[in-house]
């Protein structure tokens, strides 16, 4: 988590660099529409493998010995290479009808500028496949700071070439796209040679192995790619709002994820790590009680950060990004987008949760369905929502689904394998709820005050006051995972 929160502020600072000299312009728009269509295509393929890889691996290596195992990856990596080449063929020879099919609303000159970055990018499938794949592996031997750390190089490429397109052309952030996943095969691949991997120039599609594999991916490709088009969708609607509208949406799902993912992500990759090998062993019981303990901690921690994130939305926002082109008008649309999107951040954590362990059992078909049900849902809520309140409208319909998808899983979980402490975890979400409340007012009252006078000393003062509000009232409460990190702090400080 430690790793995760440096990277995280790598990654904002990226931003912050975008948003000073692009602003919420035509240009930022197509830059952040080109560099999310790579990623749309790579979660179709290398996210897939990826998730239906740790699982496979566990069972070639129980079965077959390391010697299987390193070359069961070696040939999921070459078949999905193999795979990206044609995707790569199709962004170099078809960009512009791509652009149009994510943002409908680009004139000429914007879909052009966003065709260019794509062709630029387009070679970084290729190292997104590696990367994901590595990571799997790596997780596999128990390390997951690599992993985790990756994105530092990748954000210090793009802050580099962001700075750079100023005197060197705007191009440059095309290359940067391609710079930056470079970089981060680089930096895990001596990590992989450490453990013992060795590729070899295998392809087999009919080896049972990756028949199996490509048998549980499929369902898992169809679910992470409306997920993926589920993003798409949302910003070609709001590209036909307003100029701007899309790059407001970004940077405000920037800082939501961006919470999430210093709080969550840590706990998710180990969580399905763990799972998978319980559910290889027939250790059920286990794979509940870490998931029940799992969903109550973060329950713990983002049910306040959320609240935290409503309230302090413009300070947060003008404090990240106010500076150079980013102006009033872009604060204010970022500035209300965050709160909504907020609504849905407890729900979109738990959702990922539950998801990983449903692919833990290798029931991939769940999700699939419901990811695409909500799909259907969030285009109507989005169309319905953007008219009524423009791009917030479409950050309120995205956290509305979450909720719908997050509920639906969670009831399905439960008649898949058996009640995972519910009650508890009612009882101990009320008392964050409870809790987050009473600091949400308090917090409140400060920024309405301290706000206007200056945004910085509003967060600096209004943070620290609601986490250590929070803490005493969680305590107080006697909420359970409270308690349990008490204990844990008073171990450490006698030891």
């Amino acid at each position: 988590m430690i790793i995760i929160i440096i990277s995280k502020l790598f990654g904002m600072f990226r931003d912050v660099v975008l948003a000073n000299y692009y602003g919420t312009s035509n240009i930022s728009d197509a830059y952040l529409i080109a560099s999310s269509v790579p990623t749309l295509l790579f979660y179709f393929i290398g996210h897939a493998l990826s998730t239906a890889y740790i699982p496979m691996y566990n069972k070639v290596k129980k079965e077959k010995g390391i010697s299987a195992a390193n070359k069961y990856t070696s040939n999921i990596i070459n078949i999905s290479l193999l795979i990206c080449t044609g995707i790569i063929v199709l962004l170099l020879i078809f960009p512009t009808q791509i652009v149009k099919l994510f943002a409908v609303g680009f004139d000429n000159e914007t879909a052009a500028l966003a065709s260019r970055f794509i062709r630029y990018s387009a070679l970084s499938l290729y190292f997104m496949v590696l990367v994901n794949v590595g990571n799997g592996f790596l997780q596999l031997n128990d390390n997951f700071i690599v992993p985790a750390a990756i994105s530092i190089p990748q954000n210090l490429a793009i802050i580099a070439t962001i700075v750079l397109s100023t005197t060197l052309g705007i191009m440059t952030m095309g290359w940067g796209i391609l710079a930056a996943k470079i970089l981060e095969f680089l930096l895990i691949l001596p990590f992989i040679k450490m453990n013992e991997y060795k590729h070899s120039a295998v392809i087999d599609i009919q080896d049972q192995s990756v028949r199996e594999t490509l048998y549980v991916v499929v369902p898992i490709i169809i679910g992470v790619g409306v997920s993926q088009i589920d993003n798409a969708i949302s910003k070609s609607i709001a590209s036909t709002i307003s100029e701007g509208a899309i790059s407001a949406l970004s940077y405000a799902s920037i800082i939501n994820t961006a919470v999430q993912e210093v709080l969550v992500t840590g706990v998710v990759t180990v969580l399905f790590a763990d799972s998978a090998a319980h559910v290889a062993n027939n250790e059920y019981e286990k794979v509940k009680h870490k998931l029940s303990k799992t969903i109550d901690g973060m329950m713990l921690l983002l049910i306040p950060a959320s609240i935290g994130a409503i309230i302090l939305a413009e300070p947060i926002v003008t404090v990240f990004f106010s500076r150079g082109n980013f102006n009033k008008q872009s604060i204010e649309m970022t500035s209300a987008a965050l709160q909504l999107f907020s609504i849905g951040m407890v729900f979109i954590s738990v959702r990922n949760s539950l998801i990983k362990v449903f692919y833990a059992y290798k029931d991939t078909k769940t999700p699939t369905i419901t990811s695409v049900s909500v799909i259907i849902v969030n285009i109507i809520l989005s169309l319905i929502f953007s008219k009524m309140l423009g791009v917030q409208g479409v950050a309120l319909a995205n956290s509305s689904v979450a909720i719908i998808h997050c509920l639906t899983l969670y009831f399905l979980l439960k008649h898949k394998i058996g009640d995972f402490n519910t009650i508890k975890t009612l009882k101990n979400s009320s008392k964050a709820l409870i809790a987050g409340i009473i600091m949400g007012a308090i917090v409140y009252v400060m920024n309405h005050f301290i706000m206007p006078i200056n945004m910085v000393a509003s967060i600096m003062v209004t943070v620290p006051l609601g986490m250590a509000v929070y803490a005493l009232t969680v305590i107080a409460l006697k909420s359970e995972p409270a308690l349990d990190v008490c204990k844990r702090v008073k171990s450490i400080l006698k030891k």
